[in-house]
């Protein structure tokens, strides 16, 4: 079995062509300014739901451009990945919360009385959870990520877009694994092909200079697959949850379990057909195709109407 955490030396690629330094300039910059905003939303105040979802998704967002790191910063890139996962992994108990709920009414239909009565459980759990984020504890986690934050910006990055070219192609040898194990029937490949199609798809993201551009487009399937996979787990989070409490039926839970597995079956049927097409392609390729589009993209800004066309704009 191959290691999850390092690709296999044939699906390295290296883009020796590729030097345009102002791409790791723009990587540099994104990784404080993104932990700049992530300490806001821990400043002060009620963690709505609306801002809890916003911090999720920025952690994610750099936990994904710290996977581009170069290796003359893999070190910090380490540490600020460990601080802010374990901070994604607190706020996510409240996410999940709310996503239970969620899920519940966009089934009650089907579940008729048996939601009913599932709902008054999830109301007092999230009220629970909910508590548990108190100012204190995030007035700790705002202070570590600051302290980064300086650390960051007080760094000088070496390397150029081929590194970041690099962890780009190596983050969709790890999706296609994973990928491969669900389209052979695994199951439990569903939740690690996620979080790596997380991070594909904001690797696209900031290579996506031009919105009508391929890398955009592919981007926007990659979000479709990821949209799907994330429906999945919302099924689990709420079946899982629900397998654990002894103030709800055994026949509630039948019932739940014969709905969820109904819906779930359909996303995976839609998941593993829509990643055999997204991660057909073998790294090598993906990453000829990657630079091809990275180095026209480049081409395009330098043109004299392109350069033009910004400053009117």
């Amino acid at each position: 079995m191959l290691d999850e955490t390092r690709p296999a030396p044939v699906e390295t690629v290296r883009s020796d062509t590729l030097r345009n330094d102002s791409w790791l300039t723009a990587w540099a910059v994104e990784i404080p300014r993104a932990l700049s905003g992530i300490a806001k939303a821990l400043q002060g105040g009620r963690l709505t739901d609306p801002i809890l979802h916003r911090s999720r998704r920025d952690l994610k967002r750099l936990r994904s451009l710290l996977r581009l790191a170069p290796r003359s910063s893999f070190g910090l890139a380490e540490q600020t990945r460990n601080v802010t996962g374990e901070l994604r992994r607190r706020l996510g108990h409240t996410r999940d919360a709310t996503v239970m709920q969620k899920t519940l009414r966009v089934l009650a239909d089907e579940l008729g009385e048996t939601a009913a009565r599932i709902k008054p459980v999830l109301s007092a759990h999230h009220r629970i959870v909910s508590g548990a984020l108190h100012r204190s504890s995030r007035r700790g986690d705002r202070d570590r990520i600051m302290r980064l934050q300086s650390l960051w910006r007080g760094r000088s990055c070496r390397g150029d877009v081929s590194d970041l070219h690099l962890q780009a192609v190596r983050t969709y040898a790890r999706a296609r694994r994973r990928a491969a194990k669900l389209g052979h029937g695994e199951i439990a490949a569903l939740h690690p092909l996620r979080k790596a199609c997380v991070d594909h798809q904001n690797h696209l993201d900031f290579f996506a200079k031009r919105p009508d551009g391929k890398i955009a487009a592919r981007h926007d399937t990659v979000k479709k697959l990821r949209d799907q996979l994330g429906l999945c787990n919302d099924l689990e989070v709420l079946r899982d949850f629900v397998r654990t409490r002894a103030d709800i039926s055994a026949g509630d839970l039948i019932k739940l379990e014969e709905v969820l597995a109904k819906h779930h079956r359909r996303l995976v049927a839609k998941a593993v057909k829509l990643s055999g097409k997204l991660f057909d392609d073998k790294p090598r390729i993906f990453g000829k195709w990657l630079k091809r589009e990275i180095e026209k993209s480049e081409a395009d800004a330098a043109r004299p109407e392109a350069r033009s066309a910004t400053e009117t704009a």
